[in-house]
């Protein structure tokens, strides 16, 4: 980026990267490494080391996810009201590096949630106004480097997830949580550094004040919330398909060791590695989507954002079929070689440079002049809903079982009340005080909790034989049985009728996209003075 250029004349077209951009993605880069590294690891750290069970789990991290993105609201507010983008950055940006830190070194359950909370909270502060600040250096001269800008950005933020992700695992793996979660909460306290030494090389936009109450609340204010809001509902049911490739579902289907992990050429990743692809696809996807599918496209119909979005919905379903295929053959008990799940990876991205990338210029776009920050919000309100749609399936999908008694020894045999539709290869999960510990791998002792998978059924006896979630080995334990502390929960959705039910869902929405895009009125709004 050439930053050394002359002004050019009143009126005339700026080619110049305005001086702050490289600041901002050099930001964007470290807080995404943060970001991105905690989500990585969190659903194993809490299914592995805090023995949580996966619905339990997943519920928790999507609603922590759900959070980061629910505070933009408050962070849009702020910023367009009352800071301004600048101190509502750096401001949110120190709240975010103090919850890393608390989640890196308060060990368990007793730093878990107050250290996910402030990071959330930080993470959702600054996330409607980083992405506007990069639209904020522009003007109507230079205009038409928006979209380079924005590429940037978002391959600063695919960098940076892509490292962490390829690393914090191994850190968790070798090292424990603290060292795992500490690089992320080092990597945000970098970009708070990073984001100050560029203070005086952004263009800054003063906060609207009270004019940004009569903004909102103006007949075009409302009628462009309005009008995204509805286009931001169909996107909220992207992001909760989307985000389970995100450390969740995904990464808790690649723990069985029936997903045979080696890439060839003897290398080998780790479950939560696998989804480093993503970033790495983002950085070869888009400029292939740039300058070659999007132009090819262009011939066969006119292409709006509003129709990459449509066809990015549909895509995503598409991944959502493979990985339910693969799920289908580990509870068969088959083995499945990761690059099944890579090419659920190559789908899922192309359906994120659709959708993602066009809903975050669209909006940026959409916006009045001083609603920048609240638009971002509501755009970003949309991966909350998502996330929230995740754990509500989730939760609703858990069905209760009477554990009455239990077998213990080389197997370990689980009496219950009623033992109708378990299926070999279901989960069930134990959470309370069972009275049984059960041999790990390396021989160590570990209290009876989180997920098990059913080995077999006796339905003679009410019983069914536990094995390893990862391992599939049948399950040592010894101990006193304690039926009345003990909390025995399945799952209605058993294998890959949960992915099936995602990828049937955005069909339906896709197809219901396609008729209310059709009466959609796009506007643009962008800065006029310098």
């Amino acid at each position: 980026m050439d930053l050394q250029k002359s002004p050019p004349p009143s009126g005339a077209r700026d080619d110049t990267m305005p001086p702050g951009i490289p600041f901002i993605v050099a930001n964007e880069f470290a807080e995404r490494f943060c970001y991105y590294g905690i989500n990585a690891i969190l659903t194993v750290y809490m299914t592995q080391v805090l023995r949580l069970g996966d619905a339990d789990a997943t519920t928790l991290h999507s609603l922590f996810k759900s959070g980061a993105y629910f505070f933009p609201l408050l962070g849009a507010i702020v910023s367009d009201a009352f800071w301004g983008k600048f101190r509502t950055i750096l401001t949110f940006s120190t709240v975010y590096a103090c919850g890393c830190a608390i989640l890196a070194f308060v060990p368990g359950k007793t730093g878990l949630l107050p250290g996910l909370f402030l990071v959330a909270f930080g993470t959702g502060g600054i996330k409607p106004c980083v992405s506007t600040n990069v639209g904020d250096q522009f003007t109507s001269k230079n205009q038409h480097l928006i979209e380079r800008a924005f590429s940037y950005f978002y391959l600063s933020i695919n960098a940076g997830s892509s490292i962490s992700i390829f690393f914090c695992p191994v850190l968790l793996k070798s090292h424990g949580p603290r060292v795992a979660f500490g690089m992320p909460a080092a990597m945000m306290f970098v970009a708070v550094l990073v984001f100050w030494f560029g203070r005086k090389k952004y263009a800054i936009v003063p906060p609207a004040g009270k004019a940004w109450l009569r903004d909102v609340l103006s007949r075009e204010g409302m009628k462009t919330m309005g009008s995204l809001a509805v286009i931001y509902l169909f996107v909220a049911f992207y992001w909760a398909l989307w985000d389970q490739s995100n450390g969740q579902t995904w990464t808790l289907q690649a723990e069985s060791s029936l997903m045979d992990k080696s890439l060839g050429f003897g290398l080998t990743v780790l479950p939560a590695q696998i989804q480093v692809v993503n970033g790495l696809l983002i950085l070869v996807m888009v400029p292939i989507f740039t300058f070659a599918i999007y132009p090819a496209m262009g011939k066969l119909f006119k292409l709006t954002p509003l129709r990459k979005i449509g066809i990015g919905l549909f895509t995503i379903a598409g991944s959502f079929l493979i990985v339910s295929r693969i799920e289908s053959r580990i509870q068969q008990g088959e083995v499945v070689s990761v690059w099944w799940q890579i090419l659920a990876y190559v789908v899922l991205t192309a359906s994120e440079v659709l959708v993602s990338i066009t809903a975050l210029e669209f909006s940026y776009k959409q916006a009045p002049l001083r609603m920048k920050s609240f638009v971002m919000a509501l755009f970003l309100l949309s991966t909350s809903i998502g996330n929230l749609m995740t754990a509500a399936v989730n939760h609703a999908m858990v069905r209760p079982l009477q554990a009455e008694s239990a077998e213990v020894g080389t197997e370990t045999w689980i009496g219950l009340s009623d033992i109708r539709g378990l299926v070999p290869g279901q989960k069930i999960d134990f959470a309370g005080t069972t009275g049984l510990t059960v041999a790990k791998t390396d021989g160590t002792l570990q209290p009876l909790a989180g997920t098990y998978l059913v080995a077999s059924t006796d339905e003679a006896r009410k019983r069914v034989k536990l094995m390893d979630v990862v391992d599939r080995k049948a399950l040592a334990s010894a101990g006193i049985f304690d039926g009345v502390h003990t909390r025995a929960v399945t799952y209605k959705l058993v294998g890959p009728q949960y992915f099936n039910f995602f990828a049937f869902l955005m069909a339906g929405v896709g197809l219901l996209f396609v008729f209310v895009a059709m009466f959609y009125r796009e506007k643009t709004h962008l800065r006029d003075e310098p």
